[in-house]
């Protein structure tokens, strides 16, 4: 398992919880399969760059882009971390 797709699981699964979706809820959202969705989490499958595109896209999930691929947030312009939501 490469330390980068785990991480980057990780995090989306962090932002799944945040938004208090289940998987099969969260998948749909950015129309992929549940099972792929468990293995980009569990970091079983490397995360696609058309499913990052379909997050960052995402009027619901867009905000949490930046701290996504970066670790960092910037909440003038509305990016911010899962750990912001309730703020």
């Amino acid at each position: 398992m490469n330390p980068d797709t785990s991480l980057v699981g990780k995090k989306i699964r962090q932002i799944r919880e945040a938004m208090g979706l289940s998987r099969p809820k969260f998948a749909e959202l950015l129309q992929v399969p549940p099972t792929t969705l468990k293995n980009y989490e569990l970091g079983y499958r490397e995360v696609g760059g058309a499913f990052l595109v379909a997050l960052a896209q995402h009027p619901e999930l867009h905000r949490f882009t930046l701290w996504l691929l970066s670790d960092q947030t910037i909440e003038s312009v509305g990016q911010i971390s899962p750990e912001q939501i309730a703020e």
